[in-house]
């Protein structure tokens, strides 16, 4: 039985549904899971993610009180891993830290990372902080192999990194969770638009807010998540905004299933499992020309994807004024969830990927 834990300071929206479906996956094709996790603001209950995860994942909440010390327990933490086979990293700075701190505890053949998003890309960076952030995952990434989750991520790994181990694992969503039927649309009410996401920087709010304020003749705007208050009213004070605030996987599902087309607009991704549901559950989307969304929606088949703030604007208008388009598209999509946007095998997968990383140490030890 393959022994593996989970690390990650993230452990809230896109990554816990990840390292959610990644830790359900490979407990179910047998192997021994624990995830050890530190808290954000958004992170569910104790109680609420041991209803999520699998029942055999062993789940451990790392919690100091302050983010510094939870960083330093978390890097003095990674000296009990030893009985382990496998320590995998989900998200930048527990990658920082966990590589950091096994790099001369562990063969790197047995450390995984997975950023789910470059902190390098972060445009709420300076340049020179972002190229610091280069160099150092440049270097960290002789000490572990690489595992990401879209085809635009790996791509950018190799170029700009050039690990020596480094994988593209699919994620997405059960397929059998992806929608039967196209949607049709209903001409006797007024479309909708939406976005799934936190209201932060990364997913550009405003742009959202200027296709609100463009298109506020034509449609309703919805953004299903929430952000800080001042956030909120930075962004959509002045625009024809609705903010649900903070919903649960099921009314996420009912949220996305009450749209017509999302917009989503973020400056950069990894793989966004948001989108990757709403194209599961048919929903057409014009989505920014970023890592990630660029693979998750087929330009002109299933959405849009369009690189200026003009274009965003002109796509989403586009799909308001044909329902035909709006419908064709939808069935495309569904289609394409169902070949290329699901996870069931993402447990047999990621297992297989980390015995081919145990295999030459197994040998070795012979």
């Amino acid at each position: 039985m393959m022994r593996v834990l989970h690390v990650t300071e993230a452990m809230g929206s896109g990554v816990l549904s990840v390292v959610d479906s990644i830790s359900r996956r490979q407990a179910e094709a047998g192997a021994e899971v624990r995830v050890l996790f530190l808290p954000r603001p958004e992170t569910p209950s104790d109680e609420a993610l041991r209803a999520r995860f699998h029942p055999d994942v062993i789940l451990t909440r790392l919690s100091t009180g302050t983010r510094l010390g939870d960083l330093r327990a978390l890097h003095r933490a990674m000296r009990d891993v030893g009985d382990l086979d496998v320590v995998h990293a989900h998200s930048s700075f527990a990658g920082a830290i966990v590589r950091q701190a096994l790099s001369r505890r562990r063969d790197p053949s047995t450390v995984f990372y997975s950023p789910h998003g470059f902190a390098f890309l972060r445009l709420d960076l300076p340049p020179v902080v972002r190229a610091a952030l280069r160099l150092a995952e440049r270097r960290l990434a002789r000490h572990s192999t690489l595992i990401l989750t879209s085809p635009s991520e790996f791509a950018l790994a190799q170029s700009t990194l050039a690990p020596r181990r480094a994988h593209q694992l699919q994620t997405g969503v059960a397929s059998d969770t992806v929608a039967r039927r196209p949607r049709r649309p209903d001409r006797m009410r007024r479309p909708v638009v939406g976005m799934v996401g936190r209201v932060t920087f990364q997913k550009a709010p405003w742009r959202f807010a200027a296709a609100a304020r463009a298109l506020d003749d034509r449609a309703d705007f919805v953004w299903v998540g929430a952000g800080a208050p001042d956030d909120e009213t930075r962004w959509f004070a002045d625009a024809p905004v609705r903010v649900t605030g903070w919903v649960s996987p099921q009314e996420l599902a009912a949220c996305i299933d009450g749209l017509d087309v999302l917009l989503f607009p973020s400056l950069w991704e990894g793989m966004s499992l948001s989108l990757i549901q709403a194209q599961a559950q048919g929903l057409p989307a014009v989505v920014s020309d970023v890592v990630g969304n660029r693979d998750a929606v087929d330009d002109g088949v299933t959405g849009f994807v369009r690189g200026t703030d003009e274009g965003l604007i002109a796509a989403t208008a586009l799909l308001l004024d044909d329902a035909g388009l709006r419908e064709r598209m939808s069935a495309a999509a569904l289609d394409r969830a169902r070949r290329t946007l699901t996870d069931d095998r993402v447990g047999e997968d990621s297992l297989a990927l980390y015995a081919a990383g145990l295999a030459p140490r197994e040998r070795t030890s012979r």
